[in-house]
């Protein structure tokens, strides 16, 4: 009973950082509206769970670096890994698996990919997307970093712009704010 009360708790939190995720975007195109800077339509992205309509729409993903199938088993022998599927209109611009530690002091993103080729609205903002999300769900579990686990090489410098470093561990890390 206690592990099933965990897994529902989880899963509440999980829905909780989409939905927030949702708002904070909101709230950005809003100011962004307001100053007269409109590059993309936030209000047109969602956050989901990898499910099925997201599973169908990565199988047209042209030469996807990760096997995102492979995530799904992942996702149900982690019942407190966060799933992210992130959606501009009816296009599946990103995918992302985060994963808290045992102390859950730390959520790994364990893999984090954007549509591959030039042609989706959210090109380049896909880590930006998923890592809002992320923040809010460590937010929520009480963690107060986020690790980016084997970090590629060819990103890390994104990774760096979006606020990471390297810790005396050599683990990829941000801390979070809890604001």
């Amino acid at each position: 009973m206690p592990r099933e009360r965990t897994y529902l708790r989880y899963q509440v939190y999980k829905s909780q950082a989409r939905k927030q995720a949702g708002i904070t975007f909101a709230k950005l195109q809003e100011d962004l509206l307001q100053q007269g800077v409109v590059d993309v339509d936030h209000s047109r992205v969602r956050f989901e769970a990898i499910d099925a309509p997201a599973l169908v729409a990565y199988e047209e993903w042209f030469d996807p670096h990760f096997s995102w199938q492979e995530v799904v088993r992942w996702k149900a022998k982690e019942p407190l890994g966060f799933d992210l599927a992130i959606w501009f209109d009816q296009e599946l611009c990103g995918l992302c698996f985060a994963n808290p530690n045992q102390s859950r002091l730390r959520v790994k993103i364990v893999r984090l990919e954007g549509k591959p080729g030039n042609d989706h609205p959210l090109k380049s903002r896909v880590a930006t997307f998923a890592l809002t999300a992320v923040s809010h769900f460590a937010r929520i579990i009480g963690s107060t970093q986020i690790e980016i686990q084997e970090p590629l090489p060819g990103v890390i410098s994104l990774y760096r712009q979006l606020g990471f470093e390297f810790d005396s561990e050599g683990r990829l890390v941000k801390a979070i704010d809890q604001g």
